[in-house]
């Protein structure tokens, strides 16, 4: 069936099959051929892979996104990071990226991070004279964060297929998030230095202070939903629903730009976006399903492991598999189709199974921007109005700084692992107080 599994993927992908349809259908085409399954058992295994406590953070998170985006937090947020930053060299460009950060840290998402800031940041960078090329290159990477800081759709996703902490995975993905908004900021001032581009003026008290103020309704979600998660007051499950009750009181009640009528749009366009993702969650899990059923995750192991004794070798090997497949898949359908294959590779070479979300989610994130389905691509496209290959081409030398990014993440394990042993042991120990106070307590009482 594997033999026919893969082939038949790839010939419906190519024939413009939607990719939850053609995962689906791939799984049905090969029980079929190979005539030794009853494939009526595949919708049965697509709705076992979405019927997931974790999976509801989804569509809670992306609508929050929605309220703050709608609510002109995105606004907000780009006066905060051009008064931060915006007086350094390249300090225009420079605030791009610190903004794809900030709403990163809200959204979770990467094509919805490109619209809110791309589609102010674009005509604004263009107009202080900054080439189209460059903008959009720039814009359309530096979205690539907003999964890499938490919280992170993706990986919710990850840690949903593998059984790893969502809490420690959003915490994993913080240094290597400013790591490489750190590399792109500095790779902006060194290009804008050259150039000779203008600075804007320092800031004033005054405009600090405005723009603190305007922005730090938006900038206390992410405060709410990490601390409330680390600790414990709620699940990551939990906390997305409480960021979009908190998203729906600062858009209607403090910002004032979400009416009866934004709101409808809003859910519908949620509504819209879960939909498709949960689609290919569903089609993405049976095709999981069908890899795991035949053996293939052992073979698999067994066969790269085979190859070399070398773990800084099958590390790299992992790296270009994830690599090549974010060509072909979204983060969602290969996290779910290859994590569950790739993650006992990992732990067997001595890869923490945390840090390993944190390389996947880099890798897809790189995906976002390499035809032929970089959906952040394609996202650009609709920004800027200009043509593909022309995005892509602005998006080089950002690729590559990713690329590095990636070979450091990968082989400093406590870039992803420092945050979430300090904040978990903390949690453990506080924990283990509370409980023992209250034996105490009660052996007072008695």
């Amino acid at each position: 069936m594997i033999t026919l599994l893969l082939p038949l993927f790839l010939i419906l992908l190519l024939l413009g099959l939607p990719i939850y349809g053609s995962l689906a259908f791939s799984v049905i085409g090969s029980m079929e051929l190979a005539g030794s399954m009853n494939p009526t058992i595949v919708p049965m295994r697509m709705f076992s892979g979405i019927n997931n406590f974790s999976l509801m953070a989804i569509p809670f998170f992306i609508l929050a996104a929605e309220l703050m985006r709608v609510g002109g937090l995105s606004t907000r947020l780009i006066k905060l990071a051009q008064v931060l930053i915006g007086w350094a060299p390249g300090g225009l460009a420079s605030a791009a990226v610190l903004s794809c950060l900030f709403f990163g840290s809200i959204s979770g998402s990467s094509p919805a991070t490109v619209v809110a800031i791309g589609s102010i940041m674009f005509p604004a960078l263009v107009e202080a004279g900054y080439s189209k090329r460059f903008a959009i290159g720039l814009l359309t990477t530096a979205g690539t964060l907003g999964p890499i800081v938490p919280p992170s759709i993706a990986l919710i996703i990850y840690g949903s297929v593998t059984a790893t902490s969502i809490g420690q995975l959003f915490a994993a993905g913080i240094l290597p998030a400013l790591l490489l908004g750190g590399m792109l900021i500095i790779y902006c001032m060194i290009y804008s230095k050259k150039k000779q581009y203008a600075r804007t003026p320092f800031p004033t008290f005054k405009e600090i202070s405005a723009a603190f103020k305007g922005s730090a309704w938006g900038l206390g979600l992410p405060v709410i939903l990490l601390g409330g998660i680390y600790s414990g007051i709620f699940t990551a499950t939990e906390s997305a629903a409480v960021a979009c009750l908190y998203g729906l009181f600062v858009g209607m009640v403090i910002y004032k730009q979400v009416s009866a009528k934004d709101l409808w749009e809003i859910l519908q366009s949620t509504g819209l976006i879960s939909g498709s993702l949960l689609l290919i969650t569903a089609g993405a899990s049976a095709f999981s399903w069908l890899l795991t059923i035949t053996g293939t995750p052992s073979t698999l192991a067994n066969a790269v492991l085979s190859l070399s004794d070398s773990s800084f070798a099958i590390t790299a090997l992992l790296n270009l598999i994830m690599l090549v497949a974010g060509f072909f898949l979204d983060s969602a359908s290969a996290i779910i189709v290859l994590a569950p294959l790739m993650t006992p590779i990992a732990s067997q070479v001595g890869i923490d199974p945390v840090h390993f979300g944190i390389i996947n989610l880099v890798n897809y994130s790189v995906g976002m921007i390499t035809p032929p389905v970089g959906l952040n691509l394609f996202v650009a496209v609709s920004i800027s109005k200009m043509g593909l290959f022309e995005i892509f081409k602005g998006c080089i030398p950002f690729l590559l700084i990713l690329l590095v990014g990636l070979m450091i993440i990968t082989y400093v394990p406590w870039l992803s692992l420092a945050i979430p042993s300090y904040l978990f042991s903390r949690h453990h120990i506080l924990n283990s107080t509370l409980f023992h106070m209250r034996c105490s307590l009660h052996q007072l009482k008695d």
